[in-house]
């Protein structure tokens, strides 16, 4: 209501302001400027109340890496805004601390990994991933240079941000495509937190071996670490990263939906064309606090084989996930991974011009 008061009245206090200084000519100069001060004022009103007027999602991370970078490009760039919805991107640490901020409705999305979804769905959640972003494993299983052999790590220590989270998923992905198994090998798992924290702790010597995107290992081999394996070319299935919410909320809520999954995908793009390269890397110093350009760098590149405009959820990643991590939640194994997934959204998105403008871009 206020936006259409503004915008019937802005006409007519526009003209009527420049009349008046018109008349006025051989006063002062001066008078001008302030009509055009005003005209500049009143627009920006009507910008900033159209914008209140967005419908506001609150989509929330645990992760913090390199991956999360499409969600902070869409909103910086404005994609969010342009396809009429006004996104906030917070991170969260756990999994478990966002599904319960969903079921709270302090915020509406989850940018997250099957472990949270899962669990939520075999509590009695009605959680579902509807837009997959990261479909693959990634990122390095890093150990110091004294650690040669797989069999070196039995009786050395593992740090991980959360037990059944993310990083934990990968690194024991990354233990089992070793041949080692925690338990047995005497592989003490030590919650320290997320992947900055587990970079540090690996350079005091106070874990042995951990799991970090391509963007935190490279921190640690330039100090002499060593890969013990690139998970990314391993041949392991995976959902990474995906896009979470209520199924009530995506039934009821579908042009929001809609143009959540726009924006997203068009942070997608905008990190795979060249011409972005500079104001990706920007993005990712000053959300990841790296001090260079070369670390950021890194991390961009990672992106150009991570990201792909192929969004939905990968239901064979999300069944090896589900295997794995039974091994802590026996109960996400009454889950059937299909009812784990919405790929409604995708659907009605691929069916769209916009999605094929999209995919026309990136193969120019």
């Amino acid at each position: 209501m206020i936006k259409r008061i503004i915008t019937y009245l802005l006409p007519t206090v526009l003209l009527r302001t420049v009349s008046l200084n018109v008349a006025r000519q051989p006063a002062k100069k001066g008078r001008l400027c302030s009509a055009c001060a005003l005209s500049l004022l009143l627009f920006l009103l009507v910008r900033s109340v159209s914008a209140a007027e967005l419908p506001l999602v609150r989509i929330a991370h645990g992760a913090f890496n390199e991956k999360v970078a499409a969600l902070w490009v869409a909103a910086e760039q404005g994609f969010y805004r342009k396809h009429g919805v006004n996104v906030e991107v917070i991170n969260i640490r756990t999994g478990p601390q966002t599904m319960a901020a969903i079921v709270s409705g302090d915020i509406q999305i989850a940018y997250t990994i099957p472990g949270s979804v899962l669990s939520a769905a075999a509590a009695g959640m009605d959680a579902v991933f509807f837009g997959g972003i990261v479909n693959r494993a990634d990122g390095d299983f890093v150990v110091p240079a004294s650690i040669v052999r797989a069999e070196d790590l039995k009786g050395k220590r593992l740090g991980v941000q959360s037990i059944g989270g993310g990083i934990w998923s990968l690194a024991m992905l990354a233990l089992e495509h070793l041949g080692l198994e925690p338990t047995r090998d005497k592989i003490a798992v030590m919650v320290l937190g997320d992947q900055p924290v587990l970079t540090q702790a690996m350079a005091s010597g106070k874990i042995d071996a951990a799991y970090l995107g391509y963007t935190f290992s490279t921190l640690l081999k330039e100090k002499g670490f060593r890969v013990m394996l690139d998970i990314g070319k391993a041949p392991i299935p995976y959902q990474g990263l995906a896009l979470a919410a209520r199924r009530s909320y995506l039934q009821q809520n579908g042009p929001i939906v809609d143009a959540v999954l726009r924006g997203t995908l068009e942070g997608v793009a905008f990190m795979q064309k060249p011409a972005n390269r500079e104001a990706a890397v920007r993005s990712l110093m000053r959300h990841l606090r790296l001090s260079s350009a070369k670390e950021a760098e890194n991390g961009y590149e990672v992106l150009q084989w991570l990201y792909n405009v192929d969004i939905r959820p990968n239901l064979k990643g999300i069944q090896n996930m589900q295997r794995l991590l039974a091994v802590t939640n026996p109960n996400v194994m009454k889950v059937k991974a299909e009812d784990a997934v919405d790929e409604e959204p995708v659907r009605r998105l691929e069916k769209s011009s916009f999605y094929a403008e999209i995919v026309g871009q990136l193969k120019r």
